[in-house]
């Protein structure tokens, strides 16, 4: 409130003077004046430079972006083609050795089919498999363990592992085998599998045409990655290669100014140039692919700054695909604005020369004006008896200044007032908060915690533990046969036997366990215990102490108990989901134990 009285005596004693100079235009000085209007004048010139500085600033920008995004689509397109022709040549070359094969022929001679498919793989890096499916649903495919990292730990494969051969005889039984790179046979197993090669898409679109087709790009299912399907019709047989696409994202990564997205119509990605997807999902919202000009730059706002950013259908697929990219517009601004600066420097240099000459001229009339500013100040500082009588030659100014003492008397009397209430009602507030608080994290029944402090708790236990290299243990307590209490007895009998049970529960644990209701007759605690004996342990005397106790009206009662510990940096659904399955566990064992599914 004091600051808004400073500012407007400020503003009234700028107003009075520009009365009083008005009425008495022979008493100022006229360099005050010719001064004045240079400063306004400057001040448009530099506006209006920096003005135009900025907009054509931001038109180079863009067609600078222009530019990069065209190299960016054509690198892109160039990619695909390159990928296309690579495939065909693959497809092509090795048609000679297995067309019009069958099946029966094929399996007889595996061992040089297997060879004659890993050097194709071996050949061609971004190469995932190599694979051929007959007519009477048998089913050959070569997988290269090294085109994916993952690939070695889906299937249990050994760090000498390199080949995994699937295949799928007529009965639909599927061998997987794991081979090293000399072909030395590692580990095989059987499974059934529902697999029919006759309904495989790859398969379908082969079967209906006489060239080589493609499917994709799309998710491969039992790989992290996009990819391609290349496929050809050998009359008895169809021959396919899966390609991996990863190498996009090394090119789009190639302009080290633009981010770059590469995605189909259904906005899933298939390549991109960063890890924070942010961006890209504020502006895939606002573009309607169907309608946007391709090849245009348009800027939009997101988080209060500005991106240009631009669209185009990518070409070389059957399908459609686009590629957008976008720039913080400041970033592409700023080497255009650096090339301005010498011209600011001079403008600025100018200006500079100028100041002491103006202020010279304006202290005639400013020196009183900040004096008056300095007793406001005062008054904004609560140092009312302080405040003095500001002596100028000017009578509107004195005015001002016996207006200003009188008003800091009348805003200290009030202002203390004002105070003492506020002062009173924050205290209030204060002690209602609290209980509010108390409140919002306590269960009203058992007077323990409630779902809501748990799970916070349980998230800063997780972010402890992540970050000292730690863990700590959680208990799912579920009374048995609980709703027969209900029933037989009623529920205000049931809401004494959770109270009993809460107080049993309390009195047991010592510091360092949180005790909450996670819902109905549940129960969690959260322990600073960090090994599964002493957590296991804790759970058998908490079950020993309720098996042992005498509840009110309805006797003895037992529980049941989940036990789980944390692991590094997982999710805390994952570990209650521990505990809520060996809860599970201990209930379908008869009820009355403490099981878990920690190692």
């Amino acid at each position: 409130m004091n600051k808004i009285i400073s500012i407007s005596t400020v503003k009234l004693c700028f107003l009075k003077i520009v009365i009083y100079t008005r009425k008495n235009m022979i008493k100022i000085p006229i360099r005050i004046t010719v001064m004045g209007l240079f400063l306004l004048i400057a001040t448009i010139i530099m506006s209006i430079m920096f003005y135009v500085q900025i907009h054509f600033a931001k038109d180079l920008a863009k067609n600078a972006m222009n530019e990069q995004f065209k190299m960016t689509s054509y690198k892109v397109e160039e990619n695909i083609k390159r990928i296309n022709s690579i495939s065909n040549s693959i497809i092509t070359s090795t048609m000679p050795f297995i067309k019009d094969i069958k099946s029966n022929d094929f399996f007889e001679n595996k061992v040089k089919y297997l060879k004659l498919f890993s050097n194709i793989l071996s050949e061609n890096k971004n190469l995932y498999a190599i694979y051929i499916g007959f007519d009477d649903n048998r089913f050959f495919e070569l997988i290269n363990l090294d085109s994916k990292k993952e690939l070695k730990s889906t299937y249990k494969a050994k760090k000498t592992d390199k080949w995994l051969l699937v295949e799928i005889n007529a009965q639909q039984e599927k061998t997987l085998s794991l081979y090293d790179n000399t072909f030395n046979l590692s580990s095989s197993k059987k499974e059934r599998t529902d697999f029919l090669v006759n309904e495989r898409p790859w398969y379908k679109k082969s079967m209906q045409a006489n060239n080589i087709t493609k499917v994709g790009p799309y998710a491969f299912s039992n790989v992290k990655g996009n990819g391609i399907t290349y496929s050809k019709n050998m009359n008895n047989s169809v021959l396919a290669i899966d390609i991996l696409l990863q190498n996009f994202s090394s090119v789009l990564k190639t302009n080290k100014q633009l981010e770059s997205y590469l995605f189909d119509t259904k906005v899933n990605i298939i390549a991109k140039s960063t890890k924070d997807d942010a961006i890209f999902n504020e502006l895939i919202k606002t573009i309607d692919t169907d309608n946007f000009d391709i090849n245009s730059i348009k800027t939009s706002s997101i988080e209060g700054k500005d991106y240009i950013y631009s669209l185009t259908l990518i070409k070389g697929y059957d399908k459609k695909e686009y590629l957008l990219s976008y720039v913080l517009l400041d970033e592409m601004m700023n080497s255009y604005i650096e090339k301005f600066s010498k011209m600011d420097k001079i403008l600025i240099a100018l200006f500079l020369f100028f100041v002491p000459i103006l202020w010279y001229c304006a202290s005639i009339i400013v020196k009183p004006i900040l004096l008056l500013v300095k007793e406001s100040e005062k008054v904004k500082n609560r140092e009312f008896e302080k405040v003095t009588d500001v002596n100028s030659p000017v009578n509107e100014i004195n005015l001002l200044s016996t207006s200003l003492k009188t008003m800091a008397t009348s805003i200290y009397e009030y202002q203390y007032e004002l105070e003492q209430k506020v002062t009173a009602r924050t205290q209030e507030l204060e002690i209602k908060n609290k209980e509010l608080e108390i409140l919002s994290i306590t269960d009203k029944l058992t007077n323990t915690y409630n779902r809501i402090k748990l799970d916070n708790t349980i998230e800063d236990e997780m972010l402890k533990a992540n970050k000292q290299n730690g863990t700590f243990s959680i208990i799912i307590i579920d009374i048995d046969y609980f709703k027969k209490v209900n029933d037989t007895y009623g529920h205000l009998i049931g809401d004494v036997t959770l109270v009993e049970f809460s107080k049993i529960l309390k009195s047991a644990l010592e510091d360092g366990h949180i005790l909450g209701r996670w819902g109905g007759e549940e129960f969690v605690i959260i322990s600073s215990i960090k090994t599964l004996p002493e957590i296991m342990a804790l759970a058998n005397i908490l079950r020993e102490k309720i098996q042992n106790h005498d509840f009110p009206s309805i006797g003895s009662k037992t529980a049941s108990f989940g036990v789980s510990l944390y692991k590094n940096a997982e999710t805390s659904e994952s570990l209650i989901n521990r505990a809520d399955e060996a809860l599970f566990i201990a209930k379908k064992n008869g009820r009355n134990r403490v099981e878990t599914l920690e190692v």
